[in-house]
């Protein structure tokens, strides 16, 4: 039998044949049953080829540039609006609408409305005020041909006003047409808003999730580096266990810190959309994602 181990008259140490036979594969090797590679040279393939050579931290430019272009061109959007230049403009293409059809609306119907009085004066008024006249002698007077002057002249009247107020209402019409409009342009930056905030949030959650995947990267290459290290520490803890010494490999885990922050990114950025901007949902939203993350 081999000897168990343990240091003779010289100060030697020694153990089982079978394990200095292992110990001596693993380390050259040199057995009947070798191993593929030795440590010696898993260590010197390792050596020299560290996992963070090629690596670097993640660059967010380009999404931070998109953030600023978003944000460059709803800045021109609001420096091109003039409250008076802009209502000016409005209420010119209104007018432009509504004048050739609204003018033409109003003399078809203020001649249709002419007719109609001319009717009534013709067939009903002026009959009346002859046979009047007749009975008191005076048609052939003075006061007859006042008198029919000033039918007329109310009639006149009449025509005038009603004309004066179709214009009224085609006015009233273009006001509203620019209060419409102004809506539109209203939504219209309203909208642009929104996309800017959205456009903002989403290049920032992708600025985390990026961060996240380069870390995450960075990790798994890492582990895959020392993989064949790791492996050849597990059979030293068998070869040390007779001794009793062993140790543990290191083992890369995924940092929590980067999910709580994409989760609180995540959340606020919900928590914003849902409530359009107010700071108390977006904080609300920010702490729920942070506890997800570290689930």
């Amino acid at each position: 039998m081999g000897s168990s181990g343990g240091g003779g008259s010289s100060g030697a140490v020694s153990h089982s044949a079978y394990l200095e036979t292992i110990h001596k594969d693993w380390l050259n090797a040199t057995g009947v049953d070798t191993i593929e590679k030795s440590m010696t040279e898993v260590m010197d393939s390792a050596l020299g080829s560290s996992p963070w050579i090629g690596l670097s931290a993640y660059n967010p430019a380009v999404p931070i540039a998109a953030n600023a272009a978003v944000v460059a061109a709803f800045a021109v959007i609001l420096a091109g609006l003039g409250d008076t230049t802009n209502w000016a403009t409005l209420y010119a293409q209104a007018v432009t609408t509504l004048v050739g059809a609204g003018e033409a609306e109003i003399i078809a119907d203020v001649g249709a409305f002419s007719n109609i009085l001319d009717d009534e004066i013709i067939t009903k008024v002026l009959p009346r005020f002859r046979r009047g006249m007749q009975d008191i002698n005076a048609v052939v007077s003075s006061s007859f041909v006042i008198g029919e002057s000033v039918i007329e002249g109310f009639r006149d009247r009449e025509v005038a006003k009603y004309m004066s107020g179709l214009r009224i209402v085609i006015g009233e019409r273009k006001i509203k047409a620019v209060e419409q409009m102004i809506q539109l342009m209203t939504n219209r930056i309203n909208w642009q808003a929104d996309y800017v905030r959205m456009a903002v949030e989403t290049n920032r959650i992708k600025i985390v999730a990026l961060k996240e995947q380069t870390d995450q990267d960075a990790v798994i290459d890492d582990s895959d580096a020392k993989w064949d290290l790791e492996v050849f520490q597990y059979g030293a803890n068998l070869l040390a266990s007779i001794g009793g010494g062993t140790a543990l490999p290191n083992m890369a885990k995924k940092s929590q810190a980067a999910s709580v922050l994409g989760g609180a990114l995540m959340g606020g950025a919900a928590g914003a959309m849902v409530s359009g901007g107010n700071p108390l949902a977006i904080g609300a939203g920010a702490i729920l994602g942070a506890a997800m993350g570290f689930m």
